[in-house]
């Protein structure tokens, strides 16, 4: 990732944080989905963990019953893209407006997992050609667990990403509007 895009990414969080008014309530984790979402995780003993968007409340970073975390807030001068060590574990809800850039980062700096609850939104930017970034660097998608927050909008999905390879998710880089079969069966491009 660019240093000029991390940079563009944090002025827009400041400056959108900013924009804000004050009596705009945050709509942090229900402690009770935190711990949950933990309870799927197996942490080992030594591992570090890192919550990416602690919030004020640090809800997530408070329940992470190991002694090697971390965490990083913007509004607590501790930027996530600024952020320089390696972890085992990135965890925790991210803005939906900044996932995609915060897993491309949880990605480059965990070694054995990255878990973010998310709307279905989260789930619909995972394309096919995002599917094989996260591939390239070593992680799969190992677990889907779907929960319900009625305090937001109803459904979320906590999506556990580890380096343990498997078949769970799927996918073509083909665009299947633009291919067609050949004679023996198999699928290529048509040109226009």
């Amino acid at each position: 990732m660019a240093k000029q895009n991390k940079k563009g990414i944090k002025s827009k969080m400041i400056l959108e944080r900013a924009n804000t008014k004050p009596d705009v309530e945050f709509h942090y984790t229900p402690e009770e989905l935190v711990k949950y979402c933990l309870s799927l995780l197996n942490f080992e003993k030594e591992d570090v963990v890192l919550d990416v968007g602690a919030g004020k409340n640090m809800v997530w970073y408070n329940n992470i019953k190991i002694a090697k975390k971390d965490f990083c807030e913007i509004e607590l001068g501790k930027d996530f893209f600024e952020y320089k060590e390696d972890v085992d574990w990135c965890i925790g809800n991210p803005p939906f407006k900044f996932l995609w850039k915060m897993m491309e980062k949880s990605f480059e700096i965990s070694n054995k997992g990255v878990a973010f609850l998310m709307a279905i939104d989260g789930i619909n930017r995972f394309t096919p050609k995002r599917l094989e970034y996260i591939k390239s660097k070593g992680f799969y998608i190992n677990k889907i667990a779907i929960v319900n927050c009625k305090k937001w909008f109803g459904r979320y999905f906590f999506v556990i990403f580890t380096k343990k390879p498997n078949n769970f998710f799927e996918w073509s880089l083909l665009n299947y509007g633009d291919t067609k079969l050949n004679s023996e069966g198999k699928f290529f491009l048509s040109q226009p």
